[in-house]
């Protein structure tokens, strides 16, 4: 098993853990442990195979990019709830701060970021989703085709116009290392939340794939 194989079973946030469900840690470890003895194997210097591992994963995938936005507007109740904070805009923050939602990470190379919509289900309104021309979320566990891919998703009034505030920024190699160690660790609590609870650990069951292109995306996913 390689190491990018390796780090795809730890990082797979959705699609890679419903497909490991059935699998108990031990087994993958024990199983990690057999394919790829010299990564396990105890090391003379400091550095922990866990280290090592992350490492490795991060000189082998494509540079990461954030991507930000603010959309005043959006009906969801995650967004109305905190409206004397935020203003009533769905806005990121790249550090934790109340009302304000965290930023989404994708594989470069990043070529274009843009605002598609698509009918929804009240004939009063529209859904907006914010697409990435990438090789895809950092939350899928690795690199895809470059094509377009969904970060977030808002509901908006039927006849407002597109949202045009986001961006992107190549993030430097020691905040990938921080940005992929907490996404490993993240899909190990997402992983335990799944097997013993069935739902995701913010308690909602997974619906359809993380991270959808376009074509998914329209089609319902």
């Amino acid at each position: 098993m390689s190491k990018t194989k390796i780090f795809t079973a730890l990082v797979s946030i959705v699609v890679g853990l419903w497909l490991g469900a059935c699998q108990s840690d031990e087994d993958k470890v024990s199983q990690a442990q057999k394919d790829s003895p010299h990564v396990y194997a105890p090391t003379s210097d400091e550095q922990s195979p866990e280290d090592k591992q992350l490492q490795e994963y991060v000189e082998s995938t494509p540079d990461l990019h954030r991507v930000s936005w603010k959309v005043c507007g959006d009906g969801k109740l995650s967004v109305t709830m905190n409206e004397q904070i935020n203003k009533g805009c769905n806005e990121t923050r790249n550090q934790p701060a109340k009302g304000f939602f965290q930023p989404a990470y994708v594989w470069g190379p990043v070529k274009e970021v843009k605002f598609v919509s698509k009918p929804d289900f009240s004939p009063s309104l529209q859904i907006a989703g914010l697409f990435v021309r990438s090789r895809g979320c950092v939350s899928l566990g690795q690199p895809g085709e470059e094509n377009f891919y969904r970060v977030a998703e808002f509901t908006l009034s039927k006849n407002a116009n597109l949202p045009k505030d986001a961006n992107s920024e190549l993030i430097t190699k020691e905040e990938k290392k921080e940005i992929l160690n907490a996404v490993i660790k993240d899909a190990g609590l997402e992983l335990t939340s799944l097997k013993n609870f069935g739902v995701s650990s913010n308690g909602l069951i997974p619906t359809g794939p993380t991270c959808p292109t376009i074509e998914q995306w329209h089609k319902g996913f």
